[in-house]
């Protein structure tokens, strides 16, 4: 009979185990529910705070900042475009004419064909230039150049063809003729070129670009592809010179 008791009484004890449980998940989700989320507003001030330090750091700068002058600008400004101006119509004119003596402003280009002015000694020769390369020539007076000078010629009066070599020599006559003669060499060569007069000079050497005479052949043969890239360029560099000066 004991046993029998004791059987009866173990579920009355799971169904109050059970109705406990469910009373404390019930509490639990009232708890819940009448719980007040947490406020936000101390994360809204902070990012109030930096958004006005960060302003009153950028307000400091533009302080500092020193107002331009207009004159330095104005000389900017007339320098970079008269070279873009000038690299522009020297390419055009270089790629449109086939005449060899072609002349921008006084300045002439000129592609180099041969070794011979590149230097044995390029401690004692220097300014010397290899094949493919790209020299700027300045039209000067014919008596004007000196010893040590690279001089553009004519190899004759009548020539159409050019040669630039070194001036070694120069003098006031040739023989029983008056005038300004030149003795010129080519760094690369060992003899020396027959004499030169004032006449045949065309002008002195003062730039080389390296290794573009296969870009001005190219241009040469294709001017309006060349146009296009030369415009992109002078885009690209006014981009660039904008945020230089806005810097």
């Amino acid at each position: 009979m004991a046993e029998e008791r004791n059987k009866k009484q173990q579920p009355n004890k799971k169904k109050r185990t059970t109705k406990s449980a469910a009373k404390q998940s019930v509490n639990k989700k009232q708890v819940s529910k009448h719980s007040k989320p947490k406020s936000r507003k101390p994360q809204a001030k902070n990012s109030k705070r930096k958004q006005e330090l960060a302003s009153k750091k950028t307000k400091n700068k533009t302080q500092q900042r020193k107002p331009k002058n207009p004159v330095y600008t104005l000389l900017f400004n007339i320098i970079f475009y008269g070279f873009i101006l000038f690299m522009i119509i020297g390419s055009i004119i270089f790629a449109t004419t086939k005449n060899a003596d072609k002349s921008v402003m006084g300045y002439r280009f000129f592609g180099v064909l041969t070794d011979s002015m590149v230097p044995r000694d390029p401690e004692k020769q220097k300014g010397g230039f290899h094949s493919g390369d790209v020299i700027i020539v300045k039209n000067i007076a014919g008596d004007s150049a000196e010893v040590g000078d690279i001089i553009t010629f004519r190899p004759s009066i009548k020539s159409q063809a050019f040669l630039t070599h070194r001036v070694k020599e120069k003098m006031d006559h040739l023989g029983d003729t008056k005038g300004t003669y030149y003795i010129t060499q080519g760094d690369a060569n060992l003899a020396e070129d027959v004499p030169v007069s004032a006449k045949q000079v065309v002008g002195k050497k003062i730039i080389v670009v390296p290794k573009i005479g296969a870009f001005l052949n190219f241009v040469r043969e294709n001017p309006l592809v060349s146009i296009v890239f030369l415009i992109s360029v002078f885009g690209f560099i006014t981009i660039i010179r904008y945020y230089i000066l806005n810097k």
